[in-house]
């Protein structure tokens, strides 16, 4: 009987994580923290888990899931980004609300976060400050890193967001209690690769909880299967990076061998992208050669894959990812006791017995050299390095060790010249002077610099005030206008304080700004110690002051302190108020002084990054800052502002950021053309509108299989054809289950749910598109619309024969039946991958029959149109982003048709339908109605 062994004095755990089995799209990163979870509160832990999905969950399936972890005494709560932060989902804000969730939570001995997409970033940064999580360990597991994923694969980075998201995994690792790894393969990566990683003896290497998914796997598979290998499986996502296109080239050289030894090949996981291209088209034209069987399954989940590999009388599974962190799929192959085949590289041969000989280079000419030897020489299954039992008792002991929160002791408090900068606001100058009054910190000398202001008013109110500046102890200074650099290099001049933290005249600081930021200061040694703030609309200004006090307030404007690659060209460093040490800022000779021109404080952080100081984020709204009202940044020339930071700049050629920087353009450009090369490639086709619609990112897994199916068929490859039915037969649930997020209405109306199967070719569409042909558009409109009442949903040949049957009418004489159709469709529900021709069909026929122009909808078709045409098109989007130009749309009808470009096709299909049904609409005209405010 199994020892068990438990914690003493029960410490509470906090378990942050973006994935759980069971709930979207779940690797290892969900079972790890998974297993984790049930291991410690099984041995006597208190368990949270802090659950941050990438959509949001419904109210039932938050439920489902607090119930399900209840059951095993864990407590689940969810992110509520809302709560908050105001704006767009992002990285950085993600992050910042799970600083203020966890902070706002009980107090925890231990808190884990992944290392991917640093959701621990303003965490680890706050107790690095010295302002949180004092008597907590802070822990960051290394599932894989971005730039690991990018590096180890021979990729570019290919968005901003992947640039931000390494530096937020970056500081998360850096500045951890402790990291913790499955393999000691990442460690040494990380450190070859210039991460910066805590003291080696807070570097920890144990591998992942894994007792559950072993002993659900045995009990599912019973033993395997023995004797002659009967069937080859690949066990990977069907990606680039999971060695896809290398196990289809060893499959090359051994297509005789396996055929005559009626041997199959099974290609296990989820659909991907292959050399650019989806990953089922990609294996149809690879697989037109092969002779062996083949059989696809993409829908398994981990009982699902134990349930098929104990169908199979003696498989061999194969995991060709070249580089793996600490693999699952080779734990659960260790599991279900089959001959496994894997890489010698990475952190997968630490999880296994040494010395096995399943291991090889993932090359195709070694890789099918192993493939054949295990074959014809009997390969065994492996062992695991390590038993379930040692993983565990290390993962408890690890949890044994006590927070030791530090000894306090006398904080220094340096002197601060708090400046405030004034140009003809005295009204709202009196306010922020006051909030300067109310700081907590006492060791402040305030300055105030009146940057030439002119008017009489203004003057006579500033000599009005002098006796109340002079009261509270402040020194005002007039000088000529300069504008807001020359302005504070004035009061940077007037002190002899540490530091000075600068403060616009319309803003109001928080009474806690100077005492917090010190705190940060002292504890890190940073030259800027930066923070948030929040937005005060100038018509509720007088109420948000007076309501200082209460509940923290939601942010907008989330900083980072960069990544320098991306500050320079988005301000990821902070806005002006910040605590900047004088000395570093006489150093770099302080603001440069440019009249008329803003983006003085972001041009000067950007110069400090660049001089290696350090800056800071204190994850805490420290200011109101006003907006709703025209300021500086907004009267300024956009063009002159980004000049400044770009004349700013001064990266070596053949430093890290500047190779980052070329990567994320080299990056996008070779993404927007393969796509574009792709899409070309595929139009010189005959099946090129099956192939087209397999490159929408939007199919579910049943819509791309039936594609799939027809295409294969389509194109004579009856063996992989037969191969993605039977996956699509084996779905755990029927086609017609759709879940709420699979389905669009398009109407308000009350809507049927989608019962269709494999879509096969109806016969009666071929009877209307036949009367279309014969030029009896009028008899072919009304067996469309009996079509369309007798069917309860629509596949996609439906809407091909639709367009047909739509350019073989008259808009003068039809306009009965394309209303009697429009209404048809009305009550039709449809997947997602056919939302943009179910779109395209109505607000034709809304058109058509004259009844209303479909603004609603010609916009919904335009923002989908754009959004593609930007991402084809990188100078319209730089000009949009530039604000030389509104849209990407506006482009298009002025510019983009005369010049020959591609894009907006929806658009383009309405208007030729239109046009060919004698009506004068172009797509300038459609693009033009829908841009309409």
């Amino acid at each position: 009987m199994q020892k068990i062994s438990l914690l003493p004095e029960r410490p509470a755990v906090c378990l942050v994580t973006e994935e759980l089995p069971g709930v979207g799209g779940c690797g290892g990163i969900g079972a790890a923290f998974h297993e984790l979870a049930l291991l410690l509160a099984a041995r006597g832990a208190l368990v949270d888990i802090l659950f941050c999905p990438l959509s949001p969950l419904s109210d039932a399936e938050m439920v489902r899931l607090q119930e399900k972890f209840r059951d095993k005494s864990i407590k689940i709560s969810f992110l509520d980004m809302n709560r908050y932060v105001d704006g767009p989902v992002s990285h950085e804000r993600r992050a910042y609300a799970v600083y203020r969730q966890i902070e706002a939570a009980r107090r925890y001995d231990f808190i884990h976060f992944h290392d991917y997409k640093g959701l621990g970033f303003f965490c680890v940064n706050a107790k690095k400050q010295g302002l949180a999580f004092e008597t907590s360990l802070l822990v960051v597991q290394l599932h894989g890193p971005t730039r690991w994923t990018i590096e180890a694969n021979k990729t570019f980075f290919v968005h901003e967001d992947q640039l931000k998201i390494d530096h937020l995994e970056r500081v998360s690792i850096r500045n951890a209690d402790y990291v913790v790894s499955p393999s000691a393969y990442l460690v040494q990566w990380l450190r070859e690769n210039d991460f910066e990683l805590p003291p080696v003896e807070r570097v920890v290497v144990l591998k992942n909880v894994c007792s559950n998914i072993v002993r659900e796997l045995q009990a599912d598979t019973m033993g395997a299967g023995s004797g002659p290998v009967t069937d080859l499986v690949m066990f990977a996502r069907h990606e680039d990076r999971k060695g896809f296109a290398v196990f289809c080239d060893a499959l090359d050289r051994l297509d005789g061998f396996l055929a005559g030894r009626n041997i199959g090949v099974t290609f296990m996981g989820k659909f991907g992208m292959v050399d650019s291209q989806p990953s089922g088209v990609y294996l149809i034209d690879r697989s037109r050669k092969w002779s062996f069987g083949c059989k696809v399954r993409t829908g398994c989940d981990r009982s699902g894959v134990a349930a098929y590999l104990a169908s199979l009388r003696a498989p061999m599974v194969v995991v060709p990812s070249p580089f793996e962190n600490s693999p699952y799929t080779v734990l659960e192959t260790v599991a279900i006791g089959v001959p496994l085949i894997s890489s010698v590289d990475g952190g997968g041969p630490e999880l296994l017995e040494p010395d096995y000989p399943g291991l090889c280079e993932i090359e195709a000419a070694a890789l099918a050299q192993k493939i054949r030897w295990a074959i014809e020489n009997g390969l065994e299954a492996p062992r695991a390095a390590q038993s379930l039992g040692e993983i565990e008792d290390a993962w408890l002991e690890f949890h044994r060790q006590q927070v030791k929160p530090r000894k306090p002791g006398k904080t220094r408090q340096p002197k601060v010249a708090f400046a405030i900068t004034h140009y003809e606001r005295p009204s709202k100058l009196v306010d922020a002077l006051i909030s300067v009054v109310r700081q907590s910190y006492s060791n402040i000398e305030i300055i105030l610099v009146d940057d030439g202001s002119r008017s009489e008013a203004t003057i006579n109110a500033l000599a009005q005030l002098e006796p109340f500046i002079s009261r509270i102890g402040a020194r005002l200074i007039r000088r000529e206008n300069g504008y807001l650099g020359a302005a504070r290099n004035t009061a940077l001049a007037a002190t002899d304080a540490e530091y000075i933290c600068f403060l616009d005249d319309d803003d109001y600081a928080f009474p806690n700004l100077i005492e917090h930021l010190v705190e940060a200061a002292v504890a890190t040694d940073a030259d800027v110690i930066n923070c948030l703030n929040s937005f005060m609309p100038e018509s509720n200004r007088p109420e948000l002051i007076a309501g200082l006090g209460g509940a923290e307030p939601k942010v907008c404007y989330v900083p980072i302190a960069g990544p320098l690659s991306i500050a320079v060209s988005e301000n990821s460093l902070g806005a002006a108020t910040a605590l900047i040490r004088t000395s570093a800022l006489r150093s770099i000779g302080g603001y440069t002084e440019i009249k008329g021109v803003g983006h003085e404080d972001y041009e000067l952080f950007l110069r400090m990054l660049q001089a290696g100081m350090k800056i800071e984020i204190v994850p805490k709204p420290l200011y109101l800052y006003e907006v709703g009202r025209p300021s500086m940044l907004s009267r300024t020339s956009m063009v002159k502002n980004f000049r400044r930071c770009f004349d700013a700049c001064e990266l070596p050629p053949d430093s890290p950021v500047a190779r980052d920087l070329l990567s994320l353009i080299l990056g996008k450009k070779v993404a927007v053309d393969a796509h574009n090369r792709l899409w070309w490639q595929y139009s010189l086709l005959p099946t090129s509108d099956l192939r087209h619609q397999l490159m929408s990112h939007s199919l579910s897994r049943e819509d791309a299989l039936s594609l799939l199916i027809r295409l294969a068929q389509s194109e004579g490859n009856q063996r992989i054809a037969m191969a993605f039915a039977e996956d699509l037969r084996s779905s755990t649930a029927p086609r017609h289950e759709f879940e709420d997020g699979d389905l669009v209405s398009l109407h308000v109306q009350a809507a049927r749910p989608c019962e269709s199967t494999v879509p096969i070719y109806d016969p009666r569409l071929a009877d209307i598109k036949l009367e279309a042909a014969l030029g009896r558009g009028d008899l072919a409109l009304d067996k469309l619309i009996g079509f369309v009442k007798d069917t309860r949903s629509l596949a996609q040949d439906f809407y091909q024969v639709a367009f047909e049957v739509l350019r073989r009418t008259d808009s003068s004489v039809h306009v009965a039946q394309y209303r009697e159709l429009n209404l048809a469709l009305s009550s039709k529900r449809v997947p997602k991958a056919q939302v943009l021709d179910a779109r395209v069909l109505l607000a034709s026929l809304e058109y058509m029959s004259g009844r209303s122009v479909p603004v609603n909808a010609l916009r919904e078709i335009v923002a989908a149109d754009e959004a593609a045409y930007l991402s084809m098109y990188a100078d319209v989007a730089n000009a949009v982003d530039a604000g030389l130009i509104g849209r990407g749309a506006e482009h298009y009808a002025l510019f983009g048709l005369r010049e020959g470009r591609g894009g907006f096709d929806s658009i383009g299909r309405i208007a030729s339908i239109l046009q060919d049904c004698k009506l004068d609409v172009g797509a300038d005209d459609l693009i033009e109605v829908a841009c309409r405010p």
